[in-house]
C-alpha cells in the first residue's frame, strides 16, 4: 500500500524518495490538505502503531518524524499563501507534549489560507502562551496534545486562553478528541477538529461566517 510504502521510506531516512512522493502528488493537482490528510499524516499514525507494538525502535520512530519534518518545511516554501486579511493564529502544544507534526500542519493550512501565523511548537508553558496571546491578540489559538495523561493540561490551556478579554477561538486538534470524547469535558470553550479534513471545513468558512454576522449588524 502507498501509505506503508510511505513510512518504510520515513523509517528508513529516505528524504529525498519520500519529497518524491510528495511531488507526484503536487503534479497529479493534489492541494495542501491532501498532501496533510491523506499522505503524511496516515503514514506517520502507521509508524506510530509500530512503535506501539514494539517493531521498531524509539531512534526508527524519531527519525521518521524528522524526515516528515522536513516534507512539511519543505512543502511549505512551495506553497504561494492568499493575500493577507488582517487575522492572526498561533498554535502550539501544551507543557511535555513533544508531538507538535498534526500542529504545524494545521498551522501551514491557516497560512496557506492567509492568516499571519506563529508556530510556537512544543512543550510550551501555559504562562507563556497567555503572554503570548495577551501581547499579539490572535483571533485563533490552536492546541495540540496527543496524550492522554496530558489531558488535564489541555484543560488548563484552554480554560486560561479562554478567559482572555478578547475572546479568541481555541481550536483542539487531535486523535484524543475521537478516542476520549474531551469536548464533552470542555463543553463550548473550545472547538474540536478530529482531523485536518474537518478543521479546514471550518477554515474555509471562518470569514465568510464573520463577514455574515458584520452585514447582519449593520442591517
Amino acid at each position: 500500500m502507498e501509505i506503508e510504502h510511505m513510512a518504510e521510506l520515513m523509517l528508513s531516512g529516505s528524504t529525498e524518495a519520500c519529497w518524491s512522493k510528495v511531488i507526484s502528488c503536487i503534479e497529479a493537482g493534489r492541494n495542501s490538505l491532501y498532501i496533510y490528510d491523506q499522505l503524511l499524516t496516515p503514514a506517520m499514525r502507521y509508524v506510530g502503531s509500530l512503535w506501539e507494538q514494539n517493531l521498531i525502535t524509539v531512534a526508527e520512530e524519531h527519525l521518521a518524524s524528522g524526515v516528515c519534518d522536513t516534507l512539511i518545511a519543505r512543502y511549505g516554501f512551495m506553497v504561494k499563501p492568499e493575500q493577507g486579511h488582517g487575522r492572526r493564529a498561533m498554535f502550539l502544544c501544551v507543557e511535555d507534549e513533544h508531538h507538535d507534526l498534526g500542529i504545524k500542519m494545521a498551522a501551514s493550512l491557516f497560512q496557506e489560507q492567509g492568516f499571519d501565523t506563529r508556530f510556537y511548537g512544543r512543550n510550551l508553558p501555559l504562562e507563556a502562551a497567555m503572554l503570548s496571546a495577551m501581547n499579539w491578540k490572535p483571533e485563533v489559538i490552536g492546541l495540540s496534545a496527543s496524550i492522554v495523561y496530558h489531558l488535564p493540561k489541555l484543560k488548563d490551556y484552554v480554560e486560561g486562553l479562554k478567559s482572555l478579554s478578547y475572546r479568541p477561538d481555541i481550536v483542539v486538534g487531535g486523535r484524543l478528541i475521537e478516542r476520549y470524547g474531551i469536548q464533552e469535558t470542555l463543553g463550548d470553550r473550545a472547538l474540536f477538529f478530529p482531523d485536518l479534513l474537518q478543521l479546514n471545513h471550518w477554515l474555509m468558512h471562518y470569514g465568510a461566517a464573520e463577514t455574515e454576522v458584520l452585514y447582519q449588524n449593520m442591517g
